[in-house]
């Protein structure tokens, strides 16, 4: 039978001792993930089996960015032999290709371009829509349950926002917590905003 990505995930991970495996889950877990893809939330690593770790991959990163993040995240733990011996397994499989990692924008090397001109800062999302998005999203449950799973409320913050009677007070205590968010956890609030409130966000990104 035809070996897929998820057999030689699978296998790799068997690979490592217990010890390398616990290193391996919360490496991925710190890891920066490239944008547009959420962490897997910290509860779904713990005690996981490897099969389970490996699901989650899948899941969350796809059959695209789960592999080239699996080898990347065994590198790093100084798991080369098995990342080496994974790479040359995925290379076997069929149909699969590794993917064209997104490029960076060069740096400027114009003389015209003086590293002093100041850059030009891109709003976010939530931020630019702060006010429609608290006088508008109706529930708000949802959205705290899916920041609570990804580990960006704690639990007292979580049940500081549910105390409050009204959606827009539960955004607006949302909010005070937002502002010191760095950019991948704004973008994590706007992934859960779009599959809980489609229709608003795209109102919202419409006008």
């Amino acid at each position: 039978m035809a070996r897929t990505v998820r057999d030689e995930l699978l296998a790799a991970l068997d690979d490592l001792n217990e010890d390398n495996f616990e290193r391996f889950c919360g490496k991925i877990r710190d890891w920066e993930i490239e944008r547009g893809y959420r962490k897997i939330p910290r509860r779904m690593l713990e005690k996981a089996k490897t099969g389970d770790v490996v699901d989650q991959i899948l899941s969350h990163y796809t059959n695209s960015y789960g592999p080239e993040l699996t080898v990347d995240v065994l590198d790093a733990i100084n798991q080369k032999d098995v990342a080496l011996d994974l790479k040359k397994a995925l290379e076997k499989v069929k149909g699969f290709t590794w993917r064209k990692k997104p490029e960076e924008e060069p740096p400027s090397t114009s003389e015209d371009s003086p590293s002093s001109a100041p850059k030009t800062q891109v709003v976010h999302f939530v931020d630019k829509h702060r006010k429609a998005l608290i006088a508008n999203c109706a529930l708000v449950d949802p959205i705290l349950d899916g920041l609570f799973s990804e580990d960006l409320l704690t639990q007292e913050q979580y049940d500081a926002i549910r105390a409050e009677k009204y959606s827009q007070e539960k955004m607006r205590k949302l909010y005070e917590y937002i502002k010191g968010w760095p950019v991948s956890g704004k973008q994590t609030l706007y992934n859960i905003l779009k599959e809980e409130n489609g229709p608003l966000i795209k109102n919202l990104e419409q006008s």
